[in-house]
């Protein structure tokens, strides 16, 4: 006899199983907070470590060929306080860049600026440029050098996409570039026009006019010849300190930048930024779609702690922030309200709008922006994903359930006693008592034999009518 369901060993095993996942997902995420905690922790006790082992007496060398922004500003600072740690007597950076964004040049002017071992800028090898940002990155070094056939300047502000300012913002920037220079340029006693020229007027100067004119302090064929050039030179620290370089019989170690920089060099890249954000997005979105699927809330999760570790580097607005995590919700109601696709339209709007918002980095002149074909073509993927998601959604929605009672409505059953409106029924081989349901309407009894359908279930009786 068939009776009402009760709690099996079964259910008690996915409850159990449910809670294990769960508390799985609690270790995972437990991990990685904490992974993300010791990394700030392990960047303070590097320095103190490598302190502790004094190295003779050398000379450093970092090479910095890229563009000026957050991640490559985080290097040169590291560069810097490796150099003051490691007992080096000099830090040579060489400089090969077109420029780059407003907020990094000015974090790594205050690095060098605030040194306290000698740094020498140099510009090379040969054909390469210190534009734009990267004019101040080479002159605000107490000792700035030039290989043959460089260039340097071209310092005049413009938007990321090389454009003109509004003619306000370019007017106070300038002034402000300008004042910057200046100040450069007075405390290490070099000329101060044609350095301020570079800004006011795009100025560009080759290795021997700047050289004549006394924007930079001396010009080198080599590495090797500007070692020999430095053995012995005086110069002053930008607080006016004087110092005297020492270079003779002494080795080159080239510092290279730490693996936390190589990371920060792709998540600081907007581009890499906002597709990390979308893996983020869809891992989440499947995770609330599909409740109990663990791996991709675990995986989207940590794509959105390190997406907002690398958003806080590029200096974005963060009113758009909200309109790109609305898209996830929205996504996800879709899946399980028929909304025949409307809230997932308004998904995409949502996430384009957000994205357009969020990496308009407009306060900080020259960070690169994040490529708008991408924003497009990401938002299209999502979309097909989305639409996938959907159909199999909907589609679960309308197929017959195949558990439980509720299998047996729509069932086609044999009559074996009269039904009168009572009698019993046999389905898949076994005895049901049944009655014909009342929105039937059937005079007559339906003899031995006849075939009827299941309309409903009620307890342990089916209510049918007759089937044609």
């Amino acid at each position: 006899m068939w009776s009402a369901p009760t709690p099996t060993r079964r259910a008690r095993a996915r409850r159990q199983g449910l809670l294990s996942s769960r508390a799985a997902l609690f270790a995972v995420l437990s991990v990685a907070l904490a992974l993300l905690a010791l990394g700030p922790l392990a960047t303070l006790l590097a320095p103190v470590a490598h302190a502790a082992a004094h190295d003779p007496a050398h000379v450093d060398l970092f090479a910095f060929s890229a563009d000026v922004d957050a991640a490559h500003a985080r290097a040169i600072a590291d560069a810097i306080n490796t150099a003051e740690q490691d007992g080096a007597t000099l830090l040579v950076i060489t400089v090969d860049t077109p420029g780059g964004d407003l907020d990094s040049l000015q974090s790594i002017v205050e690095a060098e600026l605030a040194a306290t071992v000698p740094i020498a800028t140099y510009v090379s090898p040969q054909g390469s440029e210190a534009a734009s940002a990267g004019s101040f990155v080479t002159l605000a070094a107490p000792i700035a050098a030039m290989a043959p056939s460089t260039r340097i300047g071209a310092a005049s502000p413009v938007d990321a996409s090389g454009g003109d300012l509004p003619s306000t913002l370019k007017s106070k920037v300038e002034q402000d570039l300008e004042a910057l220079m200046r100040s450069i340029q007075t405390d290490y006693h070099r000329s101060v026009a044609p350095a301020e020229a570079m800004i006011a007027n795009a100025t560009a100067y080759t290795d021997d006019e700047a050289m004549s004119q006394g924007v930079i302090s001396m010009q080198a064929d080599s590495l090797t010849s500007l070692l020999s050039q430095l053995d012995g030179y005086t110069s002053v620290y930008a607080n006016g300190d004087a110092f005297t370089v020492q270079t003779a019989g002494l080795a080159v170690r080239t510092l290279t930048p730490s693996a936390t920089s190589q990371i920060e060099t792709v998540l600081y890249d907007p581009t890499a930024l906002f597709i990390l954000f979308i893996i983020a997005a869809i891992c989440i979105y499947l995770e609330l779609a599909h409740p109990g699927a663990i791996v991709p809330g675990v995986v989207g999760s940590i794509a959105l702690v390190v997406f907002l570790i690398g958003a806080i580097g590029i200096s974005p607005n963060w009113g758009g922030l909200a309109l790109m995590l609305l898209a996830i919700p929205l996504l996800a109601v879709d899946a399980r309200a028929q909304t025949h696709g409307v809230l997932t339209v308004g998904a995409l709007i949502s996430l384009v709008a957000g994205a357009i918002i969020f990496f308009d980095t407009s306060p900080n002149i020259g960070q690169s922006p994040v490529n708008p074909a991408v924003i497009v073509g990401v938002a299209v993927g999502v979309g097909l994903v989305a639409l996938l998601v959907l159909r199999y959604s909907v589609g679960a929605q309308l197929r017959r359930v195949t558990t439980g009672t509720e299998s047996y409505i729509g069932r086609v059953v044999t009559v074996i006693e009269p039904l009168a409106p009572r009698g019993r029924v046999t389905l898949q081989g076994e005895n049901w008592s049944a009655r014909i349901a009342p929105t039937a309407k059937v005079a007559e009894p339906l003899p031995i034999g006849a075939h009827a359908r299941v309309t409903r279930v009620d307890g342990l009786t089916l209510l049918v009518e007759p089937a044609p």
